[in-house]
């Protein structure tokens, strides 16, 4: 318990920076992620009150804006320093390459599965999503290697292009398919 106890506290001290180096920045690719969420929620109204399959539609927007309010609330980062404090306190941090890529092979797997599904329900529908899918599948895969925070995948993802991480690029990328997934599905309503 003493050791959750000291992880939890180096995780919260890296976290309160963090939190505190909050930016504007941060705030609009939150309110794009909530955007994104509002189309996805709003087609599943839609398909859900012209009874067609709208269970996808409501994960999408669920997923978007909780990834939205990571964006600004960092929990990604203080669940990796969490991990890693306690990796230190207990002895195998030297010993961690093998199991976080063993996770992003795993995460990597779910994430597709999940686009696999969401690709399947959307399919039920008259309306075009694949989009969606996958811009979603393409966020949630890069949260799931912020969250590992493996040495290769972190120096790729921080590798700066025109100024802009290629993890962020990445980011608005999938946001963007996302939002102009959604907005063409709404045409087909």
């Amino acid at each position: 318990m003493d050791t959750l106890y000291q992880a939890l506290t180096t995780a919260a001290q890296v976290w309160e920076t963090a939190i505190d180096q909050v930016s504007w920045y941060h705030g609009l690719i939150a309110m794009a992620y909530l955007g994104a969420a509002w189309l996805c929620l709003l087609n599943g109204h839609i398909s859900q009150v012209a009874r067609q399959p709208h269970a996808a539609w409501y994960f999408a927007g669920i997923a978007l804006c909780l990834l939205g309010a990571n964006t600004v609330l960092h929990a990604d980062l203080f669940v990796t320093h969490l991990i890693r404090a306690i990796a230190k306190l207990q002895g195998w941090y030297g010993a961690r390459r093998a199991l976080q890529y063993a996770v992003v092979i795993v995460l990597a797997l779910v994430v597709l599965l999940s686009a696999s599904w969401l690709r399947t329900v959307f399919a039920a529908s008259e309306v075009p999503s694949e989009t969606v899918t996958f811009g979603l599948a393409a966020l949630l895969l890069l949260f799931a290697l912020r969250v590992v925070s493996a040495h290769g995948t972190d120096a790729l993802l921080n590798w700066r292009l025109t100024g802009i991480s290629v993890g962020r690029l990445l980011e608005l990328a999938g946001i963007g398919l996302a939002v102009h997934g959604a907005r063409r599905s709404l045409r087909f309503h």
